[in-house]
C-alpha cells in the first residue's frame, strides 16, 4: 500500500510543479501572450516568453507594413537597427552595405551570447527585424526592376510606331 500512496505523492508533487513553471512569467507578459494569440506552454522562461512577443510583434509590423515602403524609408529603418545593433554606419552608405554590416555583426554577436537566454532574446529579435528589412528590400528591387522592364518595352514599342 505504500506504493500507491508514493504514487500518488509523486503525481501530486508534478502536478504542482507544473503549475509553479506555468506561474513563473509576470502578469503582463501573459496578458501580452493572450493578446497577441501565443500559447502559454508549461515551463516557458519569462525570456523564452519575451522572445516570443518580439518575433510575434516583428511578424505583425512587417505584415502591416509589407509592401508600403520607400528606399528611404527602408534606409532609415536599417539605420535605426543599425543603430540598436551598434554597428557605425556613415551618412552615405548604401542600403546593402549596411544590412550586411549588421548581419555580420549580429553573427559576432550570436558566437559571443552562446547560452545566455536573455542575450539570445533580443538578438532574435534583431535578427527578425533584419531580416524584414533584406525581405522588403527586394520586393523594393525587384519591383523596380519590374517597372524599368515595362518602360523599356513601351519605348520600343514607341519606336516601332514611330519608324525609328
Amino acid at each position: 500500500m505504500t506504493t500507491s500512496i508514493s504514487a500518488v505523492n509523486a503525481g501530486s508533487s508534478a502536478a504542482s510543479e507544473a503549475l509553479t513553471k506555468k506561474s513563473n512569467l509576470s502578469s503582463d507578459t501573459k496578458a501580452k501572450l493572450e493578446a497577441l494569440g501565443i500559447a502559454v506552454t508549461d515551463g516557458m522562461t519569462e525570456s523564452q516568453a519575451k522572445a516570443k512577443i518580439a518575433a510575434k510583434e516583428a511578424e505583425q509590423k512587417q505584415n502591416s507594413g509589407a509592401g508600403n515602403s520607400s528606399e528611404s524609408e527602408l534606409l532609415s529603418e536599417a539605420k535605426s537597427l543599425a543603430a540598436d545593433v551598434g554597428v557605425s554606419v556613415s551618412a552615405d552608405a548604401d542600403i546593402n552595405d549596411i544590412l550586411d554590416d549588421i548581419g555580420s555583426e549580429l553573427e559576432a554577436m550570436l558566437e559571443d551570447a552562446e547560452g545566455n537566454p536573455s542575450v539570445l532574446a533580443q538578438l532574435s529579435t534583431y535578427l527578425n527585424r533584419l531580416n524584414s528589412l533584406e525581405d522588403r528590400f527586394d520586393n523594393l528591387q525587384t519591383s523596380q526592376n519590374n517597372m524599368y522592364s515595362a518602360m523599356n518595352m513601351i519605348s520600343t514599342n514607341n519606336k516601332i510606331a514611330l519608324g525609328l
